[in-house]
């Protein structure tokens, strides 16, 4: 490499042997024929003298020369003294930076294209990044992601199971501290950088196992969430009929007629408005829930072991019951079912082939219909008979200690897992569907709104399977909390009862499972595209095959999800429902909200929004702003922290319908659900140390510290960025310094040599 004062003398650069041009010592200052101002440099200053522009087409004047080579040339303006023109910018740049390094070697200058067609990040530019075709188009999308199954299925069940009130209020205080100001931090900071959840963690490399741990939930949960939409279309193609075959206890259900409801069966429809059960041991099931359990899940085939002991030489039966006790044995697989979760996955394939610009334009009809059949059906549980005492239970915490109650640490688990289930929170679809919208976007009021509408869809889901089941109470005299044994049927059993009640029952129940199953659709188009998003990043020629690599991650996630259409499949999807789609993304928030609050800096992260929304810091109303959420979001892995610490301390293994248990290795399932989820945090953590501990140009230190391609994904946010950080670091910058102006450094001879 040339040592810097080589510049000054004129001795690294070789002369010229151009037949074209004038040489004076070590310089060539080489004429292009034909093109203005091609004198082996660019001229960002504009400083040609038009004047001096001779017959033969050809500036003889550069503005770049010395004075003292320029003496005695041909076309030498007056104001050059004895011979020539006096001196030009390149004199007064050299007296102010006398190191800086300039050639005018060029033979032929290749052509120049303008800086700003070149991305920062890249010597040739890359591919720019799709974006949504409308602001509605994105919150639509956020909309679909948040609002979904999770909150009409899900949160009615675990509020259900774990004390109605003393539930509702964990999560509301876990909603306003803990997941508003993550949804916000996801959406803003996929919309900052226009990355993907794993290429996002150029901030961070520390942490780029959080974003490939995320990719692994989002597919864990795309498996189990497309059976729920398997479940709707059932329902919808059972509901052509001459009525709903839920309404009534029968000894022919199923397409074969071969199926029967037992003696706890009991009606309650609108032609049996009195419920009376004839069991003799008066355990009594609802038709809906019959219906649910013997003909769409099968379970009724599933092979049960009950548990036997050896006391005093005698084995004895206890009352405990193991399900999925032998490996393999999980029953036949429903053909029927299987068949329903074949065509959604076919209809997911169809509507996600072309990316965001196809997914985009279905939102928004899967995002609004929904919520017209909610407020009907919220309508018409508030006004039944009964329906008040369901609706105190919801609101109404029944005890303040003990199991169930607030002071339960599984619980508030619970309540945290549910909170980031329902709001798609560390799952990365909020990041991918940010990094897809326009950078200057005001996404902290489009965050505000959707989370609040997420909550608000949450409580009226509950409000109407809880207005059911207080009625179904009352009419049948059964304690509310012993209508239905729990599992994730509960909406399968409560809705479809009420629906039953109303007039043309058949076009209700069409309906709603539609519903239902456009809502499940539009978040398996975000978690999907989170997965085939990293994909993308990680190699970007993939692009091109986006139908094919579209089409082969369908296929594998719905041979995998076969299990789930077996005798037994309740059992598997438990499973993979409270491992895989629950805790991890427990230990997934923690770990994420580590790398980005605390090693990133909350106070930086702070910053960058306040940069992207052009927030001011004028004012004690916008500082307080700042700084209160930079304190909220320090503390939030604190407050994950103890929750999980608290919760794993009094562990227990799930059960299903409260009744039914699993042998230790299904269990060990799980956890290995969870850490083959969790573990690539670790391992990528590892392997990144180990790399920037190897690599000679890196520095251990800097696994911590964002690389130099961290930044707005805006190619011209980005050079305003890069400029007041360094203005930050060193004061007012000028010419060269200045990342912010065009000067292409990258255009005259000896760059690439003398800055190796």
């Amino acid at each position: 490499m040339p040592s810097r004062k080589s510049s000054r003398n004129h001795n690294d650069y070789p002369a010229s042997t151009s037949s074209r041009g004038y040489s004076n010592g070590g310089y060539t200052y080489p004429i292009v024929p034909g093109q203005p101002m091609h004198y082996g440099s660019y001229n960002p200053y504009g400083t040609a003298d038009r004047r001096q522009f001779t017959r033969d087409g050809l500036y003889n004047y550069d503005p770049y020369r010395r004075g003292e080579y320029a003496q005695g040339q041909p076309g030498a303006g007056p104001g050059a003294g004895a011979g020539g023109p006096g001196p030009g910018v390149e004199d007064k740049w050299r007296n102010t930076y006398p190191y800086v390094p300039t050639s005018y070697y060029y033979h032929s200058p290749p052509p120049r294209p303008p800086p700003e067609s070149l991305d920062l990040e890249t010597d040739g530019g890359e591919e720019e990044r799709e974006n949504w075709g409308s602001k509605w188009e994105f919150i639509f999308s956020c909309v679909g992601l948040s609002v979904g199954i999770g909150n009409v299925w899900r949160f009615p069940t675990l509020a259900y199971e774990n004390g109605g009130g003393s539930f509702l209020i964990p999560y509301f205080i876990l909603l306003i501290f803990v997941g508003k100001p993550m949804y916000y931090m996801e959406l803003a900071l996929g919309q900052f950088a226009q990355r993907g959840p794993v290429s996002i963690w150029k901030m961070c490399p520390l942490m780029q196992g959080v974003g490939i741990a995320q990719c692994v939930v989002s597919c864990i949960v795309a498996i189990y969430y497309n059976v729920i939409m398997a479940y709707c279309l059932f329902y919808i193609f059972s509901s052509f009929a001459a009525e709903v075959p839920w309404s009534k206890c029968s000894k022919e259900w199923g397409y074969s007629a071969n199926i029967a409801s037992d003696e706890r069966c009991y009606e309650w429809s609108k032609d049996e408005p009195n419920a009376t059960c004839a069991a003799a041991d008066g355990t009594c099931q609802s038709s809906a829930k019959q219906y649910y359990d013997k003909v769409v899940l099968g379970i009724d085939k599933a092979f049960l072991s009950p548990t036997a002991e050896l006391t005093d030489g005698e084995i004895k039966i206890t009352n405990e019951t193991y399900a999925l006790t032998e490996l393999g044995n999980i029953g036949d697989i429903k053909w029927d079912i299987t068949l329903c979760l074949l065509l959604s996955w076919m209809v997911v394939f169809a509507c996600l082939v072309k990316g965001i610009k196809s997914s985009g334009k279905v939102v928004y009809f899967t995002a609004t219909f929904p919520y017209l059949l909610l407020i009907i059906l919220l309508v018409y549980g508030c006004t039944l008979d009964g329906a008040l005492e369901g609706v105190k239970e919801l609101f109404i915490p029944k005890t303040w200690s003990g199991p169930k109650s607030i002071q339960d640490p599984q619980v508030w688990r619970k309540a945290a897992e549910q909170m980031f289930f329902s709001l798609s929170v560390s799952w990365g679809g909020l990041i991918m569907f940010g990094s897809y919208n326009k950078f200057h976007h005001k996404v902290h009021v489009t965050a505000t709104v959707i989370s609040s509408l997420d909550f608000v869809t949450s409580i009226i889901a509950g409000v109407v399977i809880f207005s059911i089941l207080g009625a179904l109470s009352k009419e049948t005299g059964i304690p509310l909390d012993k209508i239905v044994e729990g599992g994730q049927g509960l909406a399968f059993i409560a809705y479809p009862t009420a629906l039953a009640r109303l007039p043309v029952p058949q076009v209700w129940a069409i309906m709603f499972f539609f519903m239902l199953f456009l809502l499940g659709l539009d978040s398996e188009f975000a978690l999907l595209e989170t997965v085939l998003t990293a994909f993308y990043d990680a190699i970007p020629s993939l692009k091109r095959f986006k139908p094919v690599i579209t089409f082969l991650l369908c296929l594998s996630c719905f041979l995998i999800s076969l299990p789930c259409m077996s005798y037994s499949g309740a059992f598997v999807f438990q499973i993979m429902d409270d491992y895989g789609g629950g805790m991890s993304v427990m230990w997934i928030a923690i770990f994420e909200v580590i790398g980005i609050m605390w090693f990133y800096g909350a106070n930086n992260f702070a910053k960058d929004l306040n940069f992207m929304l052009n927030i001011s810091m004028d004012g004690c109303w916008a500082w307080f702003r700042h700084y209160f959420m930079v304190v909220l979001w320090t503390i939030i892995p604190i407050i994950l922290i103890i929750i999980l610490g608290v919760s794993l301390s009094a562990w227990e293994q799930p059960l299903y319908a409260k009744t039914i248990q699993y042998p230790d290795w299904i269990h060990g399932v799980g956890y290995f659900l969870i850490l083959i989820a969790v573990a690539q945090i670790p391992i990528w953590g590892l392997f990144m140390t180990l790399y920037y501990l190897c690599a000679p140009s890196k520095k251990i230190a800097d696994v911590i510290r964002p690389t130099p391609e961290w930044g707005p994904g805006d190619k011209h946010a980005r050079k305003k960025y890069q400029a007041s950080r360094a203005a930050r670091h060193k004061g007012h910058l000028h010419g060269y310094e200045n990342p912010a102006m065009a000067y292409p450094y990258y255009n005259y001879a000896g760059y690439h040599s003398y800055h190796m």
